[in-house]
């Protein structure tokens, strides 16, 4: 997994939708996940019908800011968080930080993590220009967002919709942060089969 970008994630995504014959479909990209699941959408639109970016950063801040989209501190807490050399004490600290709502257990997420894969996630982060995939080319996007995320934070929470338009709907789903999926699973699966539906309509 060595000096991949994120076209190569992409186009491992698009190999499984043409293995079992199934694009057009709705492309789903959790945290990370979506920067691979807009790539796709922009490289490969003949298999997306619409992209849904989960507790996403969007890559960008507003114009005129002078922040980054992820903050050195935050960086430290995600990397920290699936640091296996650090002890679950200080791993917990880092996932209630980045990646848990106040009140929701990040216990659940100890296990799981796979150092290189993080590591290649990162650099292909790092070496991907940003416009390569910001548009998710024309596909219609939802933007489903955590209320307490602190890594895509409220005062970002636009930028999709702004620069975009129309092709974007926001969804905020209360009590969730940049976990999302084992903190409310039921209102993210509800929020996705709506837009899944309203697409393939």
């Amino acid at each position: 997994m060595d000096n991949l970008n994120v076209h190569d994630f992409a186009s491992d995504v698009a190999m499984v939708i043409e293995a079992k014959h199934a694009g057009p479909i709705v492309v789903v990209g959790h945290a990370w996940g979506n920067f691979a699941a807009r790539q796709l959408a922009a490289d490969r639109p003949d298999l997306v019908k619409g992209v849904v970016v989960a507790a996403a950063s969007a890559g960008k801040v507003p114009p005129g800011s002078t922040e980054k989209p992820i903050d050195a501190e935050m960086r430290k807490a995600i990397d920290g968080a699936g640091d296996l050399k650090l002890s679950d004490a200080q791993r917990l600290e880092y996932l209630k930080q980045a990646f848990f709502a106040p009140g929701n257990d990040p216990s659940v997420w100890l296990g799981g993590w796979y150092p290189e894969t993080h590591e290649a996630e990162g650099h292909a982060r790092n070496t991907t220009p940003v416009d390569d995939y910001f548009a998710a080319g024309t596909a219609p996007i939802l933007d489903l967002q955590g209320e307490n995320d602190a890594v895509a934070p409220r005062r970002f929470s636009q930028v999709l919709k702004n620069m975009l338009g129309d092709r974007v709907t926001v969804v905020v789903l209360p009590n969730a942060g940049h976990a999302m999926a084992p903190e409310q699973p039921k209102a993210m699966a509800d929020a996705i089969s709506t837009f899944a539906k309203r697409v393939n309509q």
